[in-house]
This record gives C-alpha cells, sequence and structure tokens, in this order.
C-alpha cells in the first residue's frame, strides 16, 4: 500500500508540480454542508468528517512542493510491527489512505489518476471493480487481496476519481481480523468526504 503511493508521489514529483502550501479551507462545501473544523482538511479543497469508528492518523499538507497532500485513517487498536527490511510500522485492523494530487490542468489530473489505477492493478489481485458516486463524485471502485506473504494485510478497496484539476486516491487495507467488508467502509468513507465549491 505505501509502496504505491511512493511511487505515485514520485510520478508526481517528475511531472514538475508548480505551486505553494495548502490554501486556507473554504466556509462551506461543494453540497451546501458548512465546513466544519472537525473535519480533517486536505490540501484546502476536501475536507473529511471523520466516520464513526475511525480515527484520523496523519494528514501531511504538502508532501511536494506541488500539491501532493496525503492523510490517513484507522480502526482498530494499533500493534508494533516490523517488515522483512527491518521498518517498522503500527498495523491497525483497517487504514484508509488518501492521496491528493494538485495539477496545472484537469488533463493531467485524469492523465495522472490513469497512471495510480495502472500501478494498483499490476500490484494487487483484482476482485472486482465499478463505477460509483459518492456524495455528488465519481469514482472507479476496485476490491482487490494482497498476494504477497510479506504483505501484514489480506484484502483491500480502493477508489479512485478527480475533483476540478485534482486526482483523487482512497486506498483501505484490511486485516484479517477486521470482520468488516472493505467495500462498504471504504464507500462509507468516500461518503463524508466533502468538497470546496468551485
Amino acid at each position: 500500500m505505501r509502496r504505491m503511493l511512493l511511487c505515485a508521489l514520485a510520478a508526481a514529483l517528475c511531472l514538475g508540480l508548480a505551486g505553494c502550501g495548502a490554501p486556507p479551507a473554504p466556509e462551506r462545501a461543494e453540497d451546501g454542508a458548512d465546513w466544519s473544523g472537525d473535519w480533517v482538511t486536505v490540501g484546502g479543497v476536501m475536507g473529511v468528517d471523520t466516520p464513526e469508528g475511525m480515527t484520523a492518523r496523519e494528514n501531511n499538507e504538502a508532501l511536494t512542493a506541488g500539491g501532493m497532500y496525503y492523510a490517513t485513517w484507522s480502526m482498530g487498536e494499533g500493534e508494533p510491527y516490523t517488515n522483512a527490511d527491518g521498518d517498522e510500522a503500527t498495523l491497525y485492523d483497517a487504514q484508509i489512505y488518501l492521496l491528493l494530487g494538485g495539477f496545472q490542468s484537469e488533463e493531467e489530473a485524469r492523465d495522472t489518476l490513469a497512471q495510480w489505477q495502472e500501478m494498483a492493478e499490476a500490484q494487487y489481485v483484482v476482485d472486482e471493480t465499478s463505477e460509483e458516486t459518492y456524495n455528488g463524485r465519481d469514482f472507479h471502485i476496485m476490491t482487490y487481496t494482497f498476494d504477497s506473504a510479506e504483505n501484514p494485510y489480506a484484502n483491500g478497496a480502493s477508489a479512485f476519481g478527480t475533483y476540478q484539476n485534482y486526482a483523487v486516491s482512497a486506498e483501505l487495507a484490511c486485516r484479517e481480523e477486521f470482520g468488516g467488508d472493505a467495500g462498504e467502509l471504504l464507500a462509507r468513507f468516500l461518503d463524508n468526504c466533502h468538497y470546496a465549491m468551485p
């Protein structure tokens, strides 16, 4: 999961994005909701009303000078984990990774999103794909399993979409211990994502 996100960030850097830090959060979302101080604001254009049962973990508001933003949420108690390379991390029953990339044009955002989808399709054993709409935004949804014995996660789901000149990727990774449905949890998360007024 993190490897795909790092690849996406590296690809974005190679595109030579331009820009500065995230703009301030707006007062109102595209869907008419008041932008809440409790929401996790990502890149100044997305606000996530953290669903019940999830905990916001990280929010990196400008991973690159050009507008790549990354945030995570989790479910369950954290457990220390060390991979085969000796890297340490904390594992949760389920974890959502949100990547938002800002570009000069909508076309660049769509091209980058297509690259992210290709990376995901090459990395996972895809079980099912569909086209869905959550809170007014269209997403390509993939559910999959992890085929690597070294991966501590068993299955997951990803959503790929755009918002204006931004590429949006939300990825959910679940451990074997997670008793819920990955697709349903990802849908609940996406329904709680709000977007700034154009």
